[in-house]
């Protein structure tokens, strides 16, 4: 156990930063002493976790801080009746606030709120002192609690900082963190256990909701209404979730410097656009087609006419075209973020890896027939030199030439698969016309994104496919074999994967699968990265758009990914922000061309997005 401790020191220690976000203080990692064996069972028993590098406010939230997020209207009000007058100050800590109103706060700013053992150990110290000052009884002098002069909230830093330089963690606000409470750690009834116990804990579920059989969150520090023995670091109290008290506030901790606050860096920093890439080298191409294909695609049962997809079977219906309809919302997130492209689906990855322009492109699914529609799509891209000739391939009077092309590009294939892919054509020619034709029409409200929409866009997707630079692969998303190996590929030719795109394939499942968990974490993300994600669903909106439109930042995703308690995709959205604006033009529900100001666009979520700098602030 010393060895393996010793070990993850090695591996995972991350130094602070020099320059932390302004306001926070960096607490390095390391060991920590949690609990106490000597007081409440609540606390027991005394044990030691390692904790890795984080970043927490040196100070309660004030009123001040908080009333930034009401009027952005990402936060509820907090509660303003004429007895809480003494409380309202902006200089005093924010109280009453509920856990969710807490967690909502942290979210508006780009942080989230403290793990219980982070807390502990940043009121503690390494060393594990009592009380943040150390062994000293209580006075009022060190702390806001009970019989201390005001019988009130003190504005925060009014008393001498304890371990690392943080001020109040004993007293005058009461602290809610991100765990669930239990009523132990360990050797009692519903003990938190290996939960608590293990490196990094966060308590049942990871703290992610919903968390079956826990109804309340935890509570540190004591306040300025309770006595001294509450003020002790190991002191732990559970409470409902929407009990918002005199006396309930909170403070925000973040995982790394780079926060994720409004507005995100792809707004503040936009990047340049890259220049066009120059074609592959031999040993590069290599590098990029050393992809494995799920052959055993074809073996997937079908769900059944009327079912979804789910793990074991595939959805019956062959999306050739995508039903989302508003698209081009994710592509202030996406523009000239290069990198390489990695998405599931029908032509809109194009669209994609146009506006993003990548890099390298690896285009997976596990329907037949949508891969093979790509290679209907490469064989007519490379041989028609504008869009206006791309969608004139469909066209009656083009058929044979169309057919000459798909078998001039395929030759290498068995004679099989060449007709499997001929038929794709034969079948959807007329449909996939409509469609392409659509896509050429100019709508003003895209901000020229899409692959159709205007000829710069086209000739780059064109190039790529000339370069063989996009690549499309039969591909299981939930197996060991596409998408592992294109992560491989994609570290192989030194490409980060910027544009995850996986549509809405994961809301299908109810609980994310270890593999799809894993699958996703082996991408080579960066700070720029994002996953593109939908929902059929209007639990979080409210307007008449079928869809809800995500953009996740992907290394948030992966952080995420590693904890089971976050256990399926809409685990993410507590950690949404809806920070949109009014559309100027036509949204979904609206007719062609009319102007609809009076619509907020509530249906698109940002989460876990990264700032333009460790100084942003809301």
């Amino acid at each position: 156990m010393a060895f393996e401790m010793v070990l993850m020191w090695l591996v995972t220690a991350v130094p602070c930063e020099k320059t932390p976000p302004p306001g926070m203080v960096c607490i390095e990692g390391g060991d920590a002493l949690v609990g106490t064996d000597a007081r409440s069972p609540a606390e027991q028993p005394r044990h030691s976790v390692y904790i890795e590098t984080f970043y927490l406010d040196a100070k309660e939230i004030t009123v001040g801080d908080y009333s930034r997020c009401e009027r952005a209207g990402a936060c509820p009000r907090l509660p303003r009746p004429s007895y809480y007058a003494r409380f309202q100050r902006p200089e005093l800590p924010a109280v009453p606030v509920t856990w969710d109103m807490a967690h909502q706060y942290c979210v508006f700013s780009g942080k989230r709120l403290p793990t219980e053992a982070e807390w502990e150990k940043a009121a503690r110290g390494p060393e594990g002192r009592t009380f943040p000052w150390g062994e000293e009884p209580p006075s009022c002098d060190k702390a806001n609690y009970k019989g201390c002069p005001g019988d009130s909230t003190r504005p925060p830093g009014s008393f001498p900082p304890g371990p690392y330089g943080l001020h109040d963690l004993a007293g005058n606000g009461y602290e809610w963190v991100k765990d669930w409470w239990t009523p132990c750690y360990q050797g009692c009834d519903k003990a938190c256990g290996e939960a608590c116990l293990r490196a990094n804990p966060r308590g049942p579920c990871d703290g992610a909701r919903p968390c079956k059989g826990y109804t309340q969150r935890v509570l540190k520090g004591g306040s300025w209404y309770w006595p001294e023995d509450m003020l002790r670091g190991s002191w732990r109290r559970g409470e409902r979730p929407t009990s918002g008290l005199h006396r309930l506030s909170f403070r925000c901790a973040a995982s790394t410097p780079r926060l994720s606050a409004w507005p995100p860096r792809f707004l503040t920093e936009p990047p340049a656009r890259p220049v066009d890439p120059t074609p592959p080298s031999e040993e590069e191409r290599a590098k990029a087609l050393a992809v494995v294909e799920d052959t055993d695609v074809f073996q997937i049962p079908l769900c059944g006419r009327k079912g979804k997809a789910r793990v074991d079977c595939r959805d019956p219906m062959s999306y050739i075209k995508s039903n989302e309809a508003l698209q081009y919302l994710f592509g202030d997130a996406i523009k000239n973020v290069g990198g390489g492209y990695v998405g599931l689906g029908a032509d809109q990855g194009y669209s994609f890896i146009a506006h993003a322009r990548s890099q390298w492109a690896w285009i997976f699914d596990y329907d037949p027939t949508v891969i093979r529609l790509h290679h209907v799509l490469r064989a007519v891209v490379k041989r028609a030199p504008t869009r206006e000739d791309f969608v004139a391939a469909f066209t009656d009077k083009r058929v044979a030439a169309t057919r000459a092309a798909i078998e001039e590009e395929w030759a290498s294939l068995p004679k099989e698969e060449r007709a499997a892919i001929s038929g794709v054509f034969e079948r959807a020619r007329r449909s996939l016309w409509s469609n392409y034709a659509r896509q050429l029409r100019p709508a003003r409200w895209t901000e020229e994104f899409g692959w159709l929409q205007t000829d710069e866009n086209y000739r780059y997707v064109r190039l790529l496919f000339e370069q063989g630079r996009i690549i499309s692969i039969k591909g299981n998303m939930l197996t060991d074999k596409a998408l592992p190996s294109i992560a491989r590929a994609a570290r192989a030719v030194g490409v980060p994967i910027r544009v995850y795109y996986p549509s809405n394939a994961e809301e299908q499942w109810k609980q994310l699968p270890p593999q799809y968990r894993e699958n996703v974490r082996q991408l080579p993300f960066d700070e720029r990265s994002v996953i593109l994600r939908t929902l059929i669903s209007r639990r979080f909106h409210k307007s008449d758009s079928r869809w809800h439109y995500i953009i996740h930042g992907g290394l948030h995703a992966q952080e995420h990914l590693a904890l089971p308690g976050y256990a399926n995709v809409w685990s993410f959205m507590e950690d949404r922000q809806q920070v949109g604006g009014f559309l100027s033009t036509v949204v979904a529900g609206g007719s062609e061309g009319t102007p609809r100001r009076e619509r907020y666009l509530d249906f698109l979520s940002y989460i876990g997005v990264p700032s333009a700098s460790a100084e942003s602030k809301p």
